[in-house]
């Protein structure tokens, strides 16, 4: 039985909104040489682009970006950069239902983290990026929401809250700082029934993700691919985790 490989960019690959260490993408390059691999991200394409390289994107077969509310299909045109021609299969829309951006900006007024820098809200492709420390943030100013967030679960008491607020949309926790916003139903899951449904008949199918508990943004995916008989899901907390799992069956 062959297999399918889907995988998580943000602290699955690399580390959160951080391009791919370089020790770690020539041995990712080599992996994926010989098998059939797709990226299924929350960030947007040209994001992913950025991360990854060119030379890991000229072997990727698919990317799924933004919460898979777009697909991007390889060609074997490669233009004047060195990269192959994408072709855009789809793209949903999401238009943000009244009142919900000021919802999101009174979160980011009454936070009590004392560092907010702006840019709390990034419209992506079908769904909403929004961030309480902002996308202006430093490398730094990240790492340090993201220890407060642990420890006083900010993002997850404001995921409850809007869910409860906003039942037509689903709240998730996406990357080290930040909550994805899209329509019911349009998260990383519908992969499976759009383009693998068939293909997890004669296939296995392997996802890796770093944010597979709920309320995490890899949660449906992971259960709906763990409840098939062929699809396996693989949680890890970095990249050196992935770098290690590349190591063991049924990846090695």
């Amino acid at each position: 039985m062959s297999s399918v490989y889907l995988f998580d960019v943000d602290g699955t690959l690399t580390p959160p909104k951080a391009k791919i260490d370089p020790t770690f993408a020539t041995a990712f390059l080599k992996w994926m040489k010989t098998r059939e691999v797709y990226i299924v991200s929350g960030g947007s394409f040209v994001r992913i682009i950025e991360q990854l390289g060119i030379p890991i994107m000229n072997e990727v077969h698919g990317v799924f970006a933004c919460m898979a509310n777009t697909f991007y299909q390889r060609r074997d045109q490669v233009n004047y950069s060195g990269m192959n021609e994408w072709d855009l299969l789809y793209e949903n829309e999401f238009i943000s239902p009244r009142n919900l951006v000021r919802s999101l900006n009174a979160y980011v007024a009454k936070s009590n983290y004392h560092t907010k820098t702006g840019r709390h809200l990034e419209e992506r492709a079908g769904m909403l990026n929004f961030s309480i420390v902002g996308r202006n943030a430093s490398a730094a100013q990240r790492a340090n929401y993201a220890g407060y967030d642990a420890e006083h679960n900010e993002r997850k008491r404001i995921v409850k809250a809007l869910a409860q607020k906003y039942t037509e949309l689903e709240f998730v926790i996406g990357g080290a700082v930040s909550i994805d916003i899209f329509n019911r139903g349009n998260d990383k899951s519908q992969i499976i029934d759009r383009y693998f449904r068939e293909a997890l008949q004669d296939n296995e199918i392997h996802f890796v993700g770093d944010r597979i508990p709920f309320p995490g943004n890899d949660h449906t995916i992971a259960q709906v691919l763990s409840a098939h008989p062929n699809g396996t899901t693989h949680e890890v907390e970095n990249w050196q985790d992935t770098a290690e799992l590349l190591k063991t069956e049924p990846f090695a």
